[in-house]
């Protein structure tokens, strides 16, 4: 995987600030800086890989949070 993990870490900081640390989305930003921390010390290729799934998917139900957060009630 191919990105900036302290740019991803700060973007997903801002966004739990944003959305409020006390809804859906705020501890699944948090467990994504924790798994973004874990993946960079992961010490094998295999593990890593094994995160990057992991993250994916929580990236993608995180975007449909998000997305839920942002449209008008």
């Amino acid at each position: 995987m191919d990105f900036d993990h302290e740019d991803t870490r700060r973007q997903l900081i801002a966004l739990r600030g944003k959305l409020g640390a006390n809804t859906p989305a705020g501890p699944r930003c948090s467990n994504l800086v924790e798994q973004l921390e874990a993946m960079r010390n992961a010490p094998s290729k295999e593990q890593r890989g094994h995160l990057a799934k992991s993250i994916s998917r929580q990236m993608a139900e995180l975007t449909d949070l998000a997305a839920k957060a942002d449209k008008p009630q």
